[in-house]
Parts: C-alpha cells; sequence; structure tokens
C-alpha cells in the first residue's frame, strides 16, 4: 500500500507541486491547467484514503468478532482455568495496532495541512478524511473492548486460581 509523506517528506512534496505550478503558469497555461497537479495529487490522496478505509475496516470487522468470541469463550476457559492471554502478546499486538491507527490519524492530518498550504480545499477528499478519522476512532475503541475482555478473562482466571491455592494452603494447614 502505498505510504503516506509525512514531515519532511510533505514538506518537499508541497515544494514540488508549487514548483510545478509556478512553471506550468509561467509557461502561459491557464490557472486551471496549472492548477491540475494540485487536483491530481487531492485524488491520489482520497483514493489512497478509499484503500485505508477498506482495510481499516476490515481490521475493526476483525476486532467486532474477536471481542464477543471472546466473552463467549471466557466462562468455558474459565471452567477449565485456560488463560487467553497469559504473557500479554495479545494484548501488546493490539495496543500497536492502535499506535499505529492513532499515527495514521496524525498523517491524515498533516495532509490536510498540506493542502491548506497549496491553498486548496477538495470536498471530497476532506469527506474521506472524516470518515477516514472517524473510522480509526471507532477501531481503537473496538481494541480497547477487546484488551479489556482479554484482561476481564485472565483476572477472573487468575482470581480463580488463587482461591484454590488459598484454599489448599488453608486445608494444609488445618491438617
Amino acid at each position: 500500500m502505498s505510504q503516506i509523506p509525512t514531515g519532511i517528506s510533505a514538506r518537499r512534496l508541497v515544494d514540488a507541486v508549487q514548483k510545478l505550478e509556478r512553471n506550468l503558469s509561467s509557461a502561459g497555461l491557464p490557472h486551471f491547467v496549472a492548477r491540475m497537479p494540485v487536483w491530481w495529487l487531492a485524488w491520489y490522496y482520497c483514493r489512497m484514503l478509499d484503500q485505508k478505509i477498506a482495510r481499516i475496516t476490515r481490521i475493526r470487522g476483525k476486532f467486532d468478532r474477536w471481542g464477543p468470541a471472546i466473552r463467549e469463550a471466557s466462562p468455558v476457559a474459565q471452567e477449565k482455568r485456560e488463560m487467553l492471554d497469559l504473557d500479554h502478546g495479545m494484548r501488546t499486538d493490539i495496543e500497536f495496532t492502535k499506535v499505529t491507527m492513532r499515527d495514521l490519524g496524525s498523517c491524515c492530518e498533516d495532509i490536510d495541512r498540506m493542502f491548506a498550504q497549496l491553498g486548496y480545499e477538495s470536498a471530497r477528499l476532506k469527506k474521506r478524511q472524516v470518515a477516514f478519522l472517524a473510522l480509526l476512532e471507532a477501531s481503537c475503541v473496538s481494541a480497547t473492548r477487546m484488551q479489556e475482555a482479554l484482561t476481564r478473562h485472565d483476572d477472573a482466571v487468575l482470581a480463580r486460581l488463587r482461591a484454590e491455592a488459598d484454599s489448599a494452603t488453608a486445608h494444609a494447614a488445618r491438617v
């Protein structure tokens, strides 16, 4: 998937597009023709956001399915004293995914600033950016719910194991 330029590369992209626009204008082309590189760039980012929206929607769908599956499996797993995420690996992976999604949100905001620097507003691009940021937020909420379900399950299993150990210790002390 295409990379979103950030920081210095975004600044270079703005400079390059502005230079191209100036060159096209100075070559005598009408303003709307000289502005085409900016339009193309907005179109490109719309397509990129469409791809990212589709991908994040799939990721959110997984979180939305896995969370209830964990809650459904939890009572059976607790009876068997099974930990679902003993090493916290799943929770760590989910947290990494959330951080990545937040970074994508920051990049999306950088793109908005980049177009503002170019003096260009695109209703289509703005609409996609708003949808993308809302999807990222909803996905992070869904991921957090999944992390919480894992934590609740593992805490319940640990509490049960501790209670059994305490009971065994108390029984051994009486004998």
